[in-house]
C-alpha cells in the first residue's frame, strides 16, 4: 500500500461538524491495489456471500427499489468484467476487516475524521464500492455518519436537507429496524434543495447523519471508499430513532427525529439499548432477495437467479 497517506479537511471542522456538508483533499497512496488486476484479487478473496451486489433501474420520481445479486461462482475478473460492461454496483462492506492489507487506509481516514472533528469514533466500517459506467444510485440515506472518498473514476453527488420532506420519519424508522434497504421517495423538486458536488479522485466528503442523496458515475468505472462510522452523538441519535418507531407502532405516538441530544433522545437511546439486548439483533441481513446472478456472457451480464 505504501506509506505517503494524508486526509486533509478544513479547517473549522470541529465547529462544522455533523451540521455542514465537508470536503476533504487526500493523496491516499493505494499503489496497483485497486487496479484492474488489483480489484479482480480483492473480488477473488472477499467472502463471496457478504459481497454486495445490486443493479439499479431508470433514475425517475416515486421509490425505485434496488435489486440485489449473487455471484457464486463467478471468478474476480468475471464479476470485474461484469461492472464494466453493465449496470453494476458493488458494495464490499468492512473490507478493512476482510482484507488486512486495506486497514492503513481505513486507519488514516477514521484518523482524520476523529482529529478534524474532535470527538470518538466507533463502528468504523470502510467499505470499499466498485461500480459501472453511468450507474444511477437511486436516492437513499444511511443511519450512520458516512464520508465517501473518490478513489477511480468520477461522479456526481447530490446532498439533500436531512428533514421530514425529504426523508420521513417513518421511512427512517424502518430502515433502522432494518424491514427495508435504504431506498426513499424522490420528487424531482426535491432538486430545488439539494447540493451537487462532482467528485474526483482527490476528494473526500462527509455530511449530516441521515441527509439522503443519490450519485451519478461518469462513463467510466468508479472506485470509492464508503466510510461509516458513529459518533456518541450519532448513535445516540440511531438508538432514540429505533425507540421512536416503537413508540409509533405500539402506542401510536408520532416522535419527530432531531439531530439534538436531549434528556428525550438520551431516554429512548437507553430504551432502545435494553430492547435490543433482549432481542439480541444479529449481524444486518438485507431484507431483499437475491433475483439475478452475474454472467459476462448474458445480456447485461445479468441473468435471472
Amino acid at each position: 500500500m505504501g506509506h505517503a497517506m494524508t486526509v486533509q479537511w478544513p479547517d473549522n471542522s470541529k465547529s462544522r461538524f455533523g451540521k455542514d456538508i465537508l470536503q476533504a483533499s487526500h493523496s491516499l497512496n493505494i499503489g496497483a491495489a485497486f487496479s484492474d488486476t488489483g480489484l479482480a484479487d480483492i473480488l477473488d478473496r472477499y467472502p463471496r456471500d457478504q459481497l454486495g451486489i445490486w443493479t439499479f433501474g431508470a433514475h425517475g420520481e416515486g421509490e425505485a427499489a434496488a435489486i440485489r445479486g449473487g455471484a457464486p461462482n463467478a471468478s474476480g475478473a468475471d464479476i470485474l468484467d461484469a461492472v464494466k460492461r453493465g449496470t453494476i454496483w458493488l458494495n464490499l462492506r468492512e473490507a478493512n476487516c476482510k482484507l488486512p492489507e486495506l486497514q492503513p487506509l481505513a486507519d488514516e481516514i477514521f484518523g482524520s475524521l476523529a482529529q478534524a472533528s474532535g470527538r470518538r469514533l466507533m463502528k468504523k466500517d470502510m467499505g470499499l464500492l466498485i461500480s459501472s459506467p453511468k450507474v444511477h444510485v437511486h436516492y437513499h440515506l444511511d443511519i450512520p455518519m458516512v464520508a465517501l472518498f473518490q478513489l477511480r473514476g468520477r461522479k456526481r453527488l447530490w446532498l439533500y436537507p436531512a428533514d421530514e420532506v425529504h426523508a420521513p420519519d417513518t421511512a427512517v424508522e424502518d430502515m433502522v429496524h432494518m424491514l427495508k434497504e435504504e431506498g426513499l421517495s424522490f420528487e424531482a423538486a426535491f432538486d430545488a434543495r439539494a447540493t451537487i458536488i462532482d467528485l474526483e479522485p482527490g476528494m473526500g466528503l462527509t455530511w449530516p447523519q441521515t441527509a439522503p442523496h443519490r450519485v451519478q458515475n461518469a462513463d467510466c468505472i468508479n472506485v470509492s471508499l464508503s466510510c461509516e462510522y458513529m459518533t456518541v452523538g450519532a448513535l445516540v441519535n440511531a438508538n432514540a430513532i429505533y425507540t421512536n418507531a416503537l413508540l409509533r407502532k405500539r402506542f401510536n405516538m408520532a416522535q419527530r427525529r432531531s439531530p439534538a441530544i436531549t434528556p428525550a433522545s438520551l431516554g429512548k437511546a437507553a430504551i432502545a439499548r435494553a430492547m435490543k439486548l433482549v432481542a439480541r439483533q444479529g449481524p444486518r441481513q438485507s431484507p431483499t432477495p437475491i433475483t439475478f446472478y452475474l454472467d459476462p456472457a448474458a445480456e447485461n451480464c445479468i441473468k435471472p437467479a
